[in-house]
């Protein structure tokens, strides 16, 4: 894997970069196996949602913390924003995983999925087949 990233002046396009490179790093450390439809790439979705939930769990509990520690004029808050930082970065590091995790699902079911109007070509190209050509005499 190519360790060099250039930083574009747009923030989402670096987010898509980071996502691709953790998938391949995903890919380097595991062997993954195909994702064989939606139901599967479902559940590969739904248990990385599950985990994005207890991340941002653990963001809302700093925050909580950071808001009851307002009123009180002698805390300190270094130690709340801290955390508060440290939560947001594994949220940010689970949020790529996911990401990733979606792209391979959308690699893996591309050729897979038909839309309508993929399934209309594919029935009238079969119909075709059906029907002899008569031949003129």
């Amino acid at each position: 894997m190519d360790n060099y990233f250039e930083w574009k002046e747009n923030l989402k396009e670096n987010m898509q970069e980071v996502a691709n490179r953790t998938l391949e790093q995903m890919q380097e450390d595991t062997i993954l196996s195909e994702v064989k439809n939606r139901h599967e790439g479902y559940g590969i979705s739904a248990e990385h949602y599950i985990i994005m939930q207890k991340a941002f769990k653990s963001v809302k509990t700093d925050m909580d913390d950071f808001l009851k520690l307002l009123p009180v004029e002698d805390k300190n808050a270094l130690n709340t924003v801290s955390s508060l930082y440290n939560s947001a970065i594994d949220m940010g590091v689970v949020a790529m995983e996911f990401a990733a995790q979606c792209k391979r699902i959308l690699a893996d079911l591309y050729d897979k999925e038909k839309s309508p109007l993929e399934q209309y070509i594919d029935e009238m190209e079969s119909d075709k087949e059906d029907f002899e050509d008569v031949e003129e005499k």
